[in-house]
């Protein structure tokens, strides 16, 4: 009885988790960790919708035991003693038990792990090991760069650019030369910098649908020794000017020379678009 409550019930049981999950996150900003903000309004209506058509087709459909009842009364207008007796139910051999338990036990840790991964935890950013898993910069050519090709940085106001701005720059036609000198105060998260340990990457992801899609860019900063006080992930703002990269191992020609570095929260809204 108990499996089969659980089973008509799991997957309404999971759609409503996901939709209370999905319009809390809308409310309290944490869904920009999963989705682009233009897909908030939309994401938030269909899982409302999603979640009262579930319901609805669970309420229309027929219980099994609905179904078995009106059966045995079919069963009975024949007045047949064979069909009366099978209507009793039978009982379970011991793998037919087995079967029954772990059926159940799976529903219950499905139920539970998603309430607990939907409701209670808090969501994660992407971080340094994703940023392992999906090449650094290698969508950074094909970013909107806050100038366009034959355009001049010389005299623009940068104090609005991103990492995700520089790094598009820095991948554009003459951008290296255009970007040296430059001054910049950029927010980011630190991650190694594989060629260079004398120097870390300061990365963000950018979001352009969701975070299945999001591509990690970045730009050196060059600091020896910097292992020691920022660890990797953590998040640092850093204020200095662009040059030619001291690093002669790092595959980065343009490097960030800092003037400070500070050490900082992780941003309520971690990832760039």
């Amino acid at each position: 009885m108990l499996e089969r409550l659980l089973s008509r019930w799991r997957g309404v049981a999971l759609t409503l988790f996901t939709v209370v999950a999905t319009v809390w996150l809308s409310m309290t900003g944490g869904l920009s960790l999963y989705i682009h903000p233009r897909y908030f309004l939309f994401t938030s209506i269909m899982a409302v919708i999603g979640g009262i058509l579930a319901i609805a087709a669970i309420a229309v459909t027929p219980g099994r035991d609905d179904h078995d009842h009106d059966h045995s009364h079919e069963s009975d207008a024949l007045g047949t003693s064979t069909t009366r007796r099978g209507n009793r139910r039978p009982r379970l051999g011991a793998r037919q038990r087995i079967a029954v338990i772990a059926s159940t036990t799976v529903t219950l840790v499905v139920v539970a792990t998603a309430f607990v991964a939907l409701i209670i935890a808090p969501p994660v950013t992407l971080s340094s090991a994703a940023v392992e898993n999906r090449s650094l910069n290698a969508n950074a050519q094909t970013v909107d760069s806050p100038i366009s090709e034959g355009e001049t940085l010389r005299g623009r106001d940068t104090s609005s650019f991103t990492v995700k701005d520089w790094a598009a720059m820095l991948r554009q036609g003459d951008g290296e030369q255009q970007v040296l000198g430059e001054r910049a105060k950029l927010v980011g998260f630190v991650t190694e910098d594989p060629d260079a340990p004398d120097a870390f990457i300061l990365a963000r992801f950018v979001v352009n649908c969701c975070a299945i899609d999001a591509a990690p860019v970045g730009v050196a900063v060059h600091q020896p020794g910097w292992q020691g006080t920022y660890p990797v992930d953590s998040w640092v703002e850093v204020d200095g000017a662009f040059v030619t990269n001291p690093s002669a191992s790092s595959a980065e020609r343009v490097a960030l020379m800092p003037t400070t570095i500070t050490a900082i929260d992780q941003p309520s809204d971690p990832y760039v678009y």
